[in-house]
């Protein structure tokens, strides 16, 4: 069941995010729906619901960790959204940290912003997850800088195989705030499209 904080949450990606159309993903999988959760990590209510979503996830990792980071910039936003969130709740997820795509190419060039400690407790978060390959770079990019991962979160998982993959390869708790499924509208897309297919039998 699904709380009412939630449901607003849902109710605001729903409304803002979602876009229905003919897309290209990051994977080059061809979907008829689009999450650009920009328009809601960029906006201030949103953002403080999406963080204290993400927090109450953590909260039930075995191993609480005690920093939070991803590959850019799907992570950015939320990332730094969960680590104000943590300090001003006293969570103990108060450092965030962002793998770029590309290391960056004057100064320290460093592959990663904000690099922890060796042995850092890290959750890897993302904004949505398809098949998780993005996903899949930043978890590389901390383990070889020596973070512990210990839980994988995304905003909105799209159902497509992403967390088993994930959970599979780093053998780590992985799960999601949403899924396609919690979505009416998809939902309501879904059943017209099975209707038609039926209809056409």
């Amino acid at each position: 069941m699904m709380n009412k904080k939630r449901q607003i949450l849902r109710d605001l990606l729903e409304k803002r995010c979602l876009i229905m159309g003919d897309f290209t993903l990051s994977t080059g999988q061809k979907s008829k729906f689009y999450f650009d959760c920009k328009h809601a990590t960029l906006d201030g209510e949103a953002l403080t619901l999406i963080s204290d979503a993400f927090l109450e996830e953590i909260a039930k990792f075995e191993i609480a960790p005690t920093a939070i980071g991803g590959l850019t910039m799907g992570a950015d936003f939320i990332a730094a959204g969960v680590a104000m969130r943590a300090f001003q709740t006293n969570a103990p997820t108060i450092s965030a940290s962002i793998v770029r795509k590309e290391p960056k190419k004057h100064g320290t060039r460093n592959y990663i912003e904000n690099q922890l400690p060796r042995g850092t407790s890290i959750v890897v978060v993302d904004d949505v997850i398809t098949t998780g390959s993005s996903t899949v770079l930043a978890c590389d990019r901390f383990q070889e800088a020596g973070c512990n991962i210990v839980g994988i979160l995304s905003l909105v998982d799209r159902e497509a195989g992403g967390l088993k993959n994930l959970a599979d390869r780093f053998q780590c708790k992985v799960s999601s705030i949403f899924t396609k499924s919690d979505f009416p509208a998809l939902m309501e897309e879904s059943n017209s499209v099975e209707g038609s297919l039926r209809k056409m039998a």
